[in-house]
């Protein structure tokens, strides 16, 4: 039998190798968690994106796109090229649209006419977006990278890209073909069904009916 010494000795024992564990739980939870926060945290973050592309309409000219491709808002947004990216000509605001936009939301874009693509071709531009993840953070995140213009080089489409533009071409085009209708310059042809084409039809009818019966006389 153990003694009393004994007893408590083990008991201490126990007691000791308790409280160690317990420790080293509270830090491995306390890891995990702290862990778990920045993963939250950085998976919760905006991405902005500048793209140049083909206008839907009309691959000799192009437009700019600017998309959060991230899971949060993005703020403040800014948007620089080197160099600066053409636009068209009798603009309003003298520089290319979508430099500054205040809010953009998980997957929204933004779009505009930019220009011609001959103004483009030939040439690449350093994009830089900046953005801030909360409207009242003073820190902004930064994405630097190239677009080469001659990627569009030789790329061709059959056929409309987008089959609700291929719809609205062509209700255009039976827009304009009643136009000259409503105007009176063109005639429609009219295959009527009148009085008169039943009139034959019965006739018709009733001749084959005779000729049918003088068969069955003979």
């Amino acid at each position: 039998m153990l003694t009393s010494d004994a007893l408590s000795f083990y008991q201490l024992l126990i007691a000791f190798a308790t409280a160690i564990a317990t420790i080293a739980l509270w830090k491995v939870t306390k890891i995990l968690a702290i862990e778990t926060k920045r993963m939250a945290s950085s998976m919760a973050q905006p991405n902005i994106v500048a793209s140049l592309q083909p206008n839907p309409w009309s691959t000799t000219h192009f437009d700019i796109s600017v998309t959060n491709t991230g899971n949060a808002a993005a703020y403040s947004i800014e948007i620089s090229s080197e160099p600066p990216l053409p636009f068209k000509e009798n603009s309003l605001i003298n520089r290319a649209p979508l430099q500054n936009i205040s809010v953009l939301k998980p997957g929204q874009d933004m779009t505009s006419y930019l220009c011609e693509f001959r103004k483009l071709k030939g040439n690449s531009f350093k994009i830089t977006t900046k953005w801030k993840s909360s409207p009242n953070s003073s820190k902004f995140d930064s994405l630097t990278y190239i677009i080469n213009i001659n990627d569009y080089d030789g790329i061709s489409y059959l056929g409309p890209r987008n089959p609700l533009h291929e719809i609205a071409t062509q209700i255009k085009y039976q827009r304009e073909d009643w136009r000259y209708v409503a105007s009176g310059s063109t005639r429609i042809k009219v295959d009527a069904y009148t009085e008169i084409d039943r009139l034959r039809e019965k006739r018709k009818m009733s001749r084959e009916f005779r000729s049918f019966m003088r068969e069955n006389d003979k």
